[in-house]
């Protein structure tokens, strides 16, 4: 080989090199600790500066972004303590949000399932769940739909290819633990298998709450289920989300709260088998006065921390509880987030804006701490992103 030929062949190959180092460079994830505060007391807002309107949903990490689903509710004003039965209620849809550090929120989407603007002036939409089948390749959304609830057994039920949606309406899943589903539905994901269960609570007599377990598909059920808890008188149990720690499964039970300003109780049930036995552990959410609520109420219009004053004294957490957040923020911690809206706290008086309120759920060894109220808390993350 002459020289001019060496030349040009080393040429080649360090241009080559330079090209490969800059496109391994160029596509580099970096990981990076960050300490994020997250506030129950300002408004969650979104890049735009517009409060996040995304309600009584589920909150999940995908990949390295985390997706808030949750219900659009109209900017109307609730007439009453409770609900009223139009505020909240009609119009309905459901939103998409992302980030990648909790706090800085973009708006993908506010009709994420487009299919329920067809008929939400009169059928009611609530709860979106979002899960993602490692067999099928799917992102599984169940939600609670009038159209089923306080009917029959059916959970809707629809899928999308992308965590971003749009979601596609499905056969409805068909439960086996009761006849009727009454008010709540969650999707609970096994990280350990990727099995997919359904919490929810009947109407039929005795109200139940159950976790039933759904096909390797997600799209129907096994018929395999567990009773986690029955009664046969008021007040019926809204439910919470479920959550794993170490060896043990969770759950969260409450008074139910009908759009209620004074928040609602959590009652934790626990078993070390999903589809087992379930045991009451105790009350997590005291009233702000110290005391214990009652175990019975006459009727859902009465506030269970002050039975004679529905503006008298709420719950240490005054929400109500719909999920819980279970998120892998670091490499080395996983958080468990209380999930609870907290009806009628808009600065504005507006549904839209109601508070979300996000508390870490908090255990010395095995045993799991009371709720307290966090006006803000601190959390490090990691944030990955690409160079």
């Amino acid at each position: 080989m002459s020289s001019s030929q060496y030349t040009s062949f080393y040429q080649m190959i360090l241009s080559l090199v330079n090209f490969v180092c800059f496109f391994l460079l160029s596509n580099a994830w970096i990981v990076t600790g960050k300490q994020v505060i997250i506030s129950n007391v300002l408004p969650r807002l979104d890049i735009n500066g517009n409060i996040v309107n995304a309600h009584d949903g589920c909150l999940v990490k995908f990949n390295k972004t985390y997706f808030m689903y949750g219900t659009v509710y109209d900017e109307c004003h609730q007439s009453t303590t409770i609900c009223d039965g139009i505020c909240g209620y009609i119009n309905n849809t459901f939103a998409l949000y992302t980030s990648s550090d909790l706090v800085s929120w973009t708006l993908i989407s506010n009709n994420i399932v487009p299919e329920i603007t067809k008929d939400n002036s009169y059928i009611n939409y609530w709860m979106p769940n979002v899960g993602y089948n490692l067999r099928t390749k799917q992102y599984v959304m169940i939600y609670w739909s009038s159209r089923y609830g306080y009917k029959n057994s059916f959970v809707a039920l629809a899928v999308s290819s992308t965590p971003y949606g749009p979601f596609i309406n499905v056969r409805p899943l068909e439960m086996q633990g009761g006849k009727i589903i009454s008010d709540t539905t969650n999707l609970f994901v096994d990280d350990d298998d990727n099995t997919a269960y359904v919490r929810y609570n009947t109407r039929d007599q005795p109200l139940r709450h159950i976790v039933e377990k759904l096909s390797s598909d997600w799209m129907s059920t096994t018929g395999q289920y567990s009773i986690i808890f029955q009664k046969d008188d008021f007040p019926w149990y809204n439910g919470g989300g479920m959550f794993k720690r170490k060896e043990f499964y969770y759950t969260m039970l409450s008074f139910d709260c009908c759009f209620c300003q004074w928040g609602s109780d959590a009652r934790i049930y626990r078993s070390n088998k999903i589809l087992g036995n379930w045991t009451y552990l105790g009350q997590l959410n005291y009233c702000a006065d110290g005391g214990a609520p009652p175990e019975h109420l006459k009727d859902i219009t009465i506030n269970p921390c002050s039975i004679d004053d529905p503006y008298g004294t709420n719950f240490t957490v005054p929400a109500h509880q719909v999920n819980v957040a279970t998120l892998s923020i670091s490499s080395t911690e996983t958080v468990h987030l209380y999930y609870g809206e907290r009806f009628r706290s808009s600065q504005d008086g507006l549904k839209a804006h109601d508070f979300q309120t996000w508390l870490p759920i908090q255990f010395i060894d095995l045993c799991i701490q009371p709720l307290r109220f966090f006006n803000n808390f601190t959390l490090n993350i990691d944030v990955e992103f690409e160079t």
